[in-house]
């Protein structure tokens, strides 16, 4: 099975089980399990991530790979992640990314899948909650 096979049948799952599927083959090949959830996870997948736990992972992120991840973001992500923060923060990442220079797209990617490892780190920790979706789990 390939690693694009198993991230596919993993991102049909509930969060939980692809925590646990992740898990298990992370005892096998740590480097096998890293390429599956970058596979999973997409950096606009944070857009589904609550407002605390938003603000939670910007406080491990800094300002310069913030202007690098907004450059090419969906604008209700650009939103959240800058309504996550500081009015003033927001504002120096504003004009730091109206002042920033050009970068291939493969290099903003590289800069958020980064992103992304720290916040799945976060939720393995269990102090965020990363999911696919906006409704992921029921409440009874």
């Amino acid at each position: 099975m390939t690693v694009k096979n198993a991230a596919d049948i993993l991102a049909h799952l509930h969060q939980g089980q692809i925590d646990l599927g992740v898990k298990r083959v992370q005892t096998h090949d740590a480097q096998i399990a890293q390429a599956i959830l970058d596979r999973i996870f997409s950096f606009e997948d944070l857009l589904f991530l609550s407002a605390l736990d938003m603000q939670t992972l910007l406080l491990k992120i800094s300002d310069k790979t913030l202007v690098v991840c907004l450059k090419n973001v969906s604008k209700p992500l650009g939103i959240k992640i800058l309504g996550a923060m500081t009015k003033v923060r927001a504002r120096s990442i504003g004009e730091d990314l109206q002042n920033s220079e050009k970068l291939r797209v493969s290099e903003i990617e590289s800069v958020q899948l980064e992103m992304l490892k720290v916040a799945y780190e976060l939720h393995q920790t269990q102090k965020i909650t990363l999911r696919k979706s906006a409704v992921d789990e029921k409440y009874i």
